[in-house]
């Protein structure tokens, strides 16, 4: 059938080949022959000799657009000539996505929905005149949870840009789960957010303080990549690459008195005529109203996700999966890659001995610092009244040395086991000394120890969403070249880029999504891509929480034990 391509939806593939297995064993049972592939029952329970493979996305970023049959058809056929009807001509109307208009379903039968099953549904988007939108470009949010189990977890949705959208959930536990299709910003909204916001220069914009003796002044300081200025203070660093950091000059001071730099609230570069209509309800975090809720059947089997899928272990440069994972209770189950909780302190400690772990980021990653202590022993239970305070040394165990809360470490000396924390340069910060923080670059090339025994994980993403997309890139290719040569230098480092989550905030929500495609496009090689943003989302649901920029504690810990997987299992 030419120009004719079949779809099948993934579950009923997976239906059909469970039935094929069935048939075929059914036969060699009867004939006495071996059957390798077969599922044998055991007194109720089942057991998988061979775990299906998750497929991965068909391709590795988050857009997921996919070319459809209608996108790759011709217009024409060759040899013929159309002819433009114009008594055809009629009045219409095209509207942008209407989630009130809009629906969904489910592919297959409901009432045969089990535990381990991977679950597709599908979106038609609908605008306001009740047609089908023609291209996609739409962000969707698909949530399955169970409040009372504790269960979340994130549907994969990928867009076909045809208006039609595939969503993917794992049925990780059984019973009646609820569902929410949401969309999240319609295609006008993010356009506009690529188009003229990511390009806007002079958003990420400071105060700063010049001081000289008595003498003080502050002047608006910002970056700035394309473009031109005149007579300003310039500040150039190695690790901006193209862009630049500058000040408008002091009236008495030189340029190089700059001490202090703060974040400014009313920056210099905006984005003309804000289209706020696009940011609010109904055009965007706005529900389709449809079933919403699915009854999950529990399975008489004592396999796990991990014997029913094939989950590969973690390892660097890891394909993206079509599920991320799931939250039950207090346990975080990836399906990206096996994981497990690390609760042993004698075995984080072997898998960490003689190697110095480095934590870059912000203050996110301070989160993340304080549970890792506590997790390779030190004494302290970590909560959400401690993680910012520093701890003491304790003679003859552990030694901490610290310049202030942006920036100290702590070493096992029974273990020699060292926890280096780093706050990055240009924060959104209150007075900080303008070489107080390290560009993570700089940090990164002065690692050139013998033992080459290095652990390190990277999160730039919380202070940057002011920045223009490719003043961000600038910064990440300069930090990627070092990451490069340290590993020339010491092979086994094993190198953790973590992704951002929501911030709740509508207004930035798409920005910090579309940093995960940027920072797995510059990083893509030797390290590890830690995708936490589901993970998050999931756990907000399971626990009836509100997304933040601090997250829980108990949602912490079980980053740091998925990212100890990487680093122990490995």
């Amino acid at each position: 059938m030419a120009g004719n391509q079949w779809k099948l939806p993934l579950f009923l593939v997976l239906v059909a080949t469970s039935i094929m297995m069935m048939v075929i064993c059914g036969f060699l049972e009867k004939s006495s022959m071996p059957c390798d592939n077969c599922v044998v029952p055991i007194k109720g329970t089942a057991t998988l000799k061979h775990p299906q493979v998750i497929p991965s996305l068909p391709f590795p970023n988050r857009s997921y657009i996919i070319e459809t049959s209608i996108t790759k058809k011709t217009s024409y056929i060759e040899g013929t000539h159309t002819e433009w009807n114009i008594s055809m001509g009629a009045i219409g109307s095209r509207g942008r996505t209407d989630p009130t208009k809009s629906i969904y379903m489910l592919l297959g039968n409901a009432k045969e929905t089990r535990r381990g099953q991977i679950i597709e549904f599908q979106i038609i988007a609908k605008d306001k005149y009740g047609l089908q939108r023609p291209f996609g470009g739409d962000l969707w949010s698909v949530t399955m949870y169970n409040t009372k189990e504790k269960f979340g977890t994130m549907g994969k949705v990928i867009d076909h840009d045809d208006g039609t959208y595939s969503v993917y959930l794992y049925a990780g536990a059984a019973g009646v789960m609820n569902l929410k299709f949401t969309l999240v910003l319609q295609r006008e909204a993010i356009q506009w957010l690529k188009s003229v916001v990511l390009s806007t220069e002079k958003r990420a914009a400071w105060i700063g303080t010049f001081t000289q003796g008595n003498v003080t002044e502050k002047k608006d300081c910002f970056i700035q990549r394309e473009g031109t200025w005149e007579d300003k203070c310039q500040f150039p660093h190695i690790a901006l690459g193209k862009t630049m950091f500058l000040c408008d000059p002091p009236a008495t001071l030189p340029c190089g008195t700059l001490s202090l730099i703060t974040v400014s609230r009313k920056p210099k570069g905006k984005a003309t005529e804000t289209p706020t209509s696009l940011f609010k309800k109904p055009n965007a975090l706005q529900n389709i109203n449809g079933p919403n809720s699915l009854e999950i059947k529990d399975i008489m089997t004592r396999s796990s996700d991990y014997e029913m899928h094939a989950v590969p272990k973690c390892r660097a440069n890891i394909s993206d999966a079509l599920l991320d994972g799931y939250w039950l209770k207090d346990r975080w189950v990836s399906m990206v890659c096996q994981n497990r909780q690390w609760k042993d302190t004698g075995e984080v400690q072997q898998c960490l001995r003689n190697k110095e772990v480095y934590f870059l980021g912000d203050s996110t990653t301070r989160q993340w610092f304080q549970i890792f202590i506590e997790t390779f022993g030190y004494p302290i239970k970590v909560n959400a009244s401690n993680w910012r305070k520093q701890v003491d040394s304790i003679p003859g165990s552990y030694k901490v040395t610290a310049e202030d809360d942006y920036s100290w470490d702590l070493h096992d000396i029974k273990n020699n086991i060292t926890a280096v924390y780093h706050h990055h340069a240009l924060s959104r910060h209150s007075a900080i000394p303008i070489h107080r923080f390290p560009y993570f670059s700089d940090v990164v090339n002065q690692l050139r120890a013998p033992q080459c025994n290095y652990v390190i994980l990277i999160s730039l993403w919380a202070h940057f969403d002011t920045w223009t997309k490719d003043s961000f890139v600038d910064r990440l290719v300069i930090l990627k070249e070092n990451i490069d040569r340290l590993l020339q230098r010491c092979p086994r480092t094993k190198i953790v880029i973590k992704g951002p989550h929501e911030r709740n905030s509508i207004g930035n929500h798409w920005l910090l999504y579309d940093m995960i495609n940027t920072l797995k496009d510059v990083f893509k090689g030797s390290v590890f891509f830690f995708d936490i943003w589901d993970m998050n989302f999931a756990y907000a649901y399971a626990n009836k929480k509100r997304i933040d920029i601090h997250m829980p504690m108990d949602l912490i810990r079980e980053e740091v034990y998925f990212f100890l997987n990487y680093v122990c299992l490995n």
